[in-house]
């Protein structure tokens, strides 16, 4: 699902065989992906779905829109689930929707609740608490370094943990903040102009649900067009460090969006004019360095790096 809109991987969610509470987490921690365009759809899922998912729809509906018109419907549901004895499940989300319909915070609305003398199954109590982790606004981190592949890269291990560049970059240059999780940001890897701006949209969700002061990007190839591309939506970048770009004036940056922007070309790359593009910015906001060392994945060997001494020209150590 994760190359899908944020729409289709709803849709894909209401479709599934998953349980009701599985589905009514998905969908929290969906949410804030979800754009006002969906809502019309996430009006006619609620009119049929079975009442947790219901909640979750209505959950939705009101973090995008901020429309508070179904506050009725949520208490009448937290009245009704109050009485039964196997209502405990949806007492809490609905008390957890309702909260934010109030102006709560997730956890705050959970506590609260906790606090009560509802009796919760543990089961149910872990379902619920999973929907409040995701409903929970992320916890923005100091500061973040990401690496992206370039074209068909995704399966290579290089820029994943225990890759060579990887490592490289996280231990010898010193970034414990290099992020290395299950969820690492990469994209389709396809050589279609529709695929890297795609994966531009979905470098701009991933970034929303990993937020950090300071953002950090070693891209390579294509990649680094697909982190510049990211920067019209919003994103700013620290420094930006471009391996072997393809450069094409059309997925130049929005400048003002990069503090810091490096270009690092071989002293010869097929590759790159393959890809109809050109090495070279040729503005006085990118620092720019021709390697000796040739071939388009140069850029990315850790020995070009310690030879040609690539560390001292993005201006490392970083703070």
């Amino acid at each position: 699902m994760a190359n899908q809109s944020p729409l289709n991987q709803l849709k894909s969610i209401l479709r599934s065989k998953r349980p009701a509470a599985a589905k009514a987490e998905m969908i929290i921690q969906l949410t804030p992906e979800l754009r006002k365009s969906d809502v019309d759809h996430i009006e006619a899922a609620i009119e049929v779905a079975i009442p947790l998912v219901e909640v979750a729809l209505m959950y939705a509906w009101f973090e995008i829109t901020k429309d508070d018109s179904y506050e009725s419907a949520l208490e009448a549901i937290l009245k009704e689930s109050a009485k039964s004895d196997d209502g405990e499940e949806l007492y809490m989300l609905a008390r957890l929707a309702l909260g934010r319909v109030h102006g709560q915070q997730p956890g705050d609305t959970l506590a609260e609740t906790l606090s009560t003398e509802l009796k919760v199954t543990a089961v149910r109590e872990r379902a619920v608490r999973g929907a409040a982790r995701a409903a929970a606004p992320p916890q923005p981190r100091e500061r973040i370094t990401i690496m992206i592949h370039g074209t068909w890269a995704s399966d290579e291990k290089w820029w994943r943990p225990g890759g060579d560049f990887f490592q490289y970059v996280k231990d010898e240059l010193d970034r414990p903040d290099l992020y290395g999780a299950k969820d690492q940001y990469q994209w389709s890897g396809k050589n279609w102009d529709s695929s890297r701006r795609t994966a531009a949209n979905d470098l701009n969700s991933w970034l929303r649900s990993h937020p950090a002061a300071v953002v950090n990007i070693f891209a390579h190839s294509h990649g680094a067009n697909v982190a510049m591309l990211a920067t019209h939506q919003g994103i700013t970048v620290n420094r930006l460090v471009m391996l072997s770009p393809p450069v094409r004036k059309d997925y130049f940056a929005k400048w003002s969006n990069v503090q810091n922007a490096y270009n690092i070309q071989a002293k010869f790359d097929p590759v790159v004019a393959i890809a109809n593009g050109g090495q070279w910015f040729n503005l006085p906001n990118v620092l720019e360095k021709q390697m000796k060392a040739s071939g388009h994945s140069s850029s990315h060997d850790p020995g070009v790096w310690r030879t040609e001494r690539l560390a001292k020209f993005i201006g490392m150590p970083w703070t």
